[in-house]
Formats: structure tokens, C-alpha cells, sequence
């Protein structure tokens, strides 16, 4: 796994992104003085009741098998982010998958190294207890190991930490605060973001993780190039997330999926496939994600 440096710094920035993202972060003790943003509200001197967490699943199945570590951390469904509740470190964070380089996110700042070459973009997103969530160069692994997938819509909690998957992004939080981060390909805030709070009619059954795939070398790669989305003209990143599928093969069941489907339909079925769209293709404030699988146990995933 990619080595990373850590070092806190501060981030304020504007992003054009799937939720109009607010942005206000500090370490180090350095606040916002740019009036042109707003700040992160105020903590109170009474810390706000932690919510429950909503489809929590068992923190055991995403332990880290390095005991010395002690960390709980999972990769998202896309494969674009490896995120880490670490109880030794009072962090959660998230940092890029596989590569564990910059987060490649639009207005990540730029972080001076710790020998104090020239500034390198950050490449952890995190918060700590009882501080502002902020950026941060990591000079050491965030989850040793190969981490287990977190399903969609589903919360790992542990240890006064919880992160959650949704379609339009990752996001993580302390607990006590309700301090935490969003990020996703097209943008980040300083903001939890909670799932939607949904009253089930029985007990669901316990989500059993499925390991996240190393890297295809013979048949295929975790992460293709894009394809183009037809109506709007704009690519959409290609990933293998399980299966011996090609990246060749990958593509082309995507333009299938994009020329022969209804537009009026979330669910499309074609040649073994299935596929959910989620979100809005056309609209770059909701984005989307496409979710595609067969009978070969091959999942694809396609978004901006």
C-alpha cells in the first residue's frame, strides 16, 4: 500500500459540486478570515446528543487483521475511497483507493511537507476528537490490509465514530460534536452528511461485507478509463469493483446500457445485466451513479 505523510492544514475553499458544498476547516488553531466564506457554525458548551446510527453494520467484520493497528475501515462500492475509524488515533478519515496519493477532489489545498519541501496536495480527509475537521499529508498507511466493501446506505460506527455510504458520496463524523467531512469525486464540505432515516416494517437481516478486489492484472483493472454519457456529452469514470471483467468489456456494456435504456427508468435489464441508476445524469448539482451486475458475479460501476 502507497505510504502517505501526515500533516494537518487548513482548507477554504468554493467548490461547483453535487450539493453546493460549504467549506470551513481548521488545525493548528488557524481560523477562517476570507469574509467571502462562511464559517463552520460555533461548538456550544453543550455537545449535541449522538444520533443512532442508521443501518449500522458490525464493526468486527471491518477490523483490521493487524491487532498493532486496531483500525475498523472499509472501501466505498466505486472504489474511489479507502475510509478508516482508527480508536488509537481518536481519526476517521478517507484518503484516495487504490493509491493512497492526493485526493484528487476540486479545492483541495496544497500542504508544505514536513521537511519542508515544496507543497504537495493532501491526501487524507479527516476529523479528531475534538477538533475541526481538516486535511492532513499521512506518511503512514490508513488501513493496513485489504478492506472490506461498506454496501450503499449503510454506517460503520465504533468507538465514538461513524461513517457512512451513500450514492453522492462518503462522509464521516465524531459523534459527541457532530463534527465531520462529505467528500466525493466532484467536491468536499466540512459537514456530515446523515442518511435519510427510514422506519423498516421488521429487523433487517445483519449486512455481511464482501472483500473489496485487489487490483486485475490479467483480465482486467479496478479502474478503466471513462465512457461518455450520450445526452450530456460529459465521461463518467469506469470501475471494476468485482468480477474478472475487462475494462473492454466493461465499456461496451455501458454504451449498450446507455443507448438502449429508458430514460424514465431507474432499472434497466440487458444481456444478463442488471442495472439501478441513482441520481441525475443530466443535472451536475444531483450527479449520479450507475450500478451495474450479472450472473458471473461481476459488478460494474459507472459515475462523474
Amino acid at each position: 500500500m502507497t505510504r502517505i505523510r501526515r500533516r494537518s492544514a487548513v482548507a477554504l475553499a468554493s467548490i461547483a459540486g453535487a450539493s453546493s458544498l460549504l467549506l470551513a476547516g481548521c488545525t493548528q488553531d488557524a481560523s477562517s478570515t476570507d469574509g467571502t466564506e462562511s464559517a463552520a457554525p460555533a461548538a456550544t458548551s453543550e455537545s449535541p446528543a449522538a444520533e443512532p446510527a442508521v443501518d449500522g453494520v458490525d464493526a468486527k467484520q471491518y477490523a483490521s487483521s493487524d491487532q498493532a493497528g486496531g483500525a475498523y475501515g472499509f472501501v466505498t462500492p466505486s472504489g474511489k475511497w479507502l475510509c478508516a475509524i482508527i480508536p488509537g488515533e481518536k481519526l476517521a478519515g478517507c484518503a484516495s483507493h487504490p493509491t493512497g496519493g492526493p485526493l484528487g477532489v476540486p479545492g483541495t489545498p496544497q500542504i508544505a511537507s514536513p521537511d519542508g519541501g515544496a507543497p504537495a496536495e493532501a491526501n487524507l480527509i479527516a476529523v479528531e476528537a475534538g477538533k475541526e475537521p481538516n486535511f492532513q499529508n499521512r506518511d503512514q498507511a490508513l488501513f493496513p490490509g485489504n478492506a472490506t466493501i461498506l454496501p450503499y446506505d449503510t454506517t460503520l460506527a465504533i468507538d465514538g465514530f461513524s461513517c457512512n455510504v451513500q450514492f453522492s458520496g462518503v462522509s464521516c463524523r465524531e459523534d459527541a460534536t457532530d463534527k465531520g467531512f462529505t467528500v466525493a469525486t466532484n467536491g468536499y464540505k466540512f459537514e456530515f452528511t446523515p442518511l435519510p432515516v427510514s422506519i423498516p416494517s421488521a429487523s433487517p437481516p445483519p449486512i455481511a461485507p464482501t472483500v473489496a478486489p485487489l487490483p486485475q492484472q490479467a483480465r482486467g483493472s479496478n479502474q478503466c478509463g471513462p465512457v461518455t454519457y450520450p445526452e450530456t456529452g460529459k465521461p463518467a469514470t469506469v470501475v471494476i469493483v468485482k468480477g474478472t471483467l475487462r475494462c473492454d468489456e466493461a465499456h461496451t456494456m455501458l454504451t449498450k446500457y446507455f443507448t438502449g435504456r429508458d430514460k424514465s427508468e431507474s432499472e434497466y435489464s440487458f444481456d444478463g445485466w442488471e442495472c439501478r441508476l441513482a441520481g441525475d445524469p443530466e443535472s451536475a448539482e444531483i450527479g449520479y451513479t450507475i450500478n451495474c451486475t450479472d450472473g458471473n458475479g461481476n459488478t460494474v460501476v459507472a459515475q462523474p
